[in-house]
């Protein structure tokens, strides 16, 4: 049977890929075509997770405005296997501020898009009380931006694809940015920031088989979720050390005028060890409850 035009294409095309990959001197990436089914049926108990993304007004989370709200709802199981897209969404939102040029620059939004737009809540919060987990790439930006607008946030558990995988060890990819993990994990590019793109994007990430047990990376990440964990305050911490708490993961909690750390439980014994090694000798430590971790309740 004689192939169609487009089926010849195809071939072609594929062909050409191949040719490039084996050569060794190409890479080439593929443009992201969302799925809605990752693996067949389990017979294993399913959970649902919702993988969120926002795009806001700016990055102050006590006072920026969303202007696009994106999600999904996913089948997985305790092995970190997706299985079916139960819904997607994307809400567009006119905030009561103006969208700057930078935000338009990074997101392609106006106030000529947006106008007229706002989002659902009541729709958004029937959904997201099907799902126990969210999961944002920030989630430390995400998680007090959209707690700012629904309690439904409140009480969910949080994991962060930036926060909590390793990706360095796994990948040994440098950068957390997701575009770029996208690129060289997942060999795929997409219509970057905006939200629902980006959550499919994220999606499709976190299904790719990384490290040498060749796990999803969403195993990793549900692994270090199911961890206990503690706020790390470096008190009394040394000026002059700043830039090593900074290489080692703190952030700077400006109202408190402290550098301060999320941690799992299991690694606080080095870690304070570590602290007290650069000269602070009496950090401030807190247990967190799973529903608090990437919250402002979180320090």
């Amino acid at each position: 049977m004689t192939p169609s035009p487009e089926q010849a294409t195809a071939q072609s095309l594929e062909q050409c890929i191949q040719q490039l990959q084996a050569s060794g001197d190409y890479q080439v990436l593929r443009k992201l075509s969302p799925r809605e089914t990752f693996n067949a049926p389990s017979p294993e108990t399913t959970h649902r997770v919702c993988l969120i993304d926002t795009e806001t007004t700016g990055l102050d989370t006590q006072s920026c405005e969303i202007i696009e709200l994106g999600y999904q709802l996913v089948e997985f199981d305790s092995h970190g296997l997706f299985y079916r897209v139960l819904s997607a969404k994307n809400f567009l939102n006119e905030p009561e501020g103006e969208i700057g040029a930078e935000v338009t620059q990074v997101t392609g939004l106006t106030m000529e898009d947006v106008k007229g737009h706002s989002i659902p809540w009541d729709e958004v919060e029937a959904d997201i009380q099907q799902v126990q987990l969210c999961v944002a790439h920030n989630a430390a930006f995400d998680r007090p931006v959209l707690e700012r607008y629904s309690e439904v946030f409140v009480d969910k558990i949080w994991g962060c694809s930036v926060a909590q995988i390793d990706w360095q060890k796994l990948t040994d990819v440098g950068s957390r940015s997701q575009e770029f993990l996208c690129w060289k994990v997942g060999q795929f590019y997409y219509g970057a920031h905006r939200a629902l793109d980006d959550v499919q994007a994220l999606t499709e990430l976190l299904s790719q088989s990384v490290g040498d047990e060749q796990k999803p990376a969403f195993f990793y990440l549900l692994k270090a979720i199911r961890s206990s964990k503690s706020l790390v305050k470096a008190v009394g911490a040394p000026f002059e050390v700043k830039d090593t708490l900074r290489s080692r993961g703190y952030r700077w909690n400006a109202s408190e005028r402290v550098w301060q750390k999320v941690i799992d439980q299991a690694d606080l014994e080095a870690e304070t060890r570590w602290l007290s090694e650069q000269q602070c000798h009496a950090p401030f430590v807190q247990k967190l409850k799973s529903t608090d971790t990437f919250s402002v309740r979180a320090g």
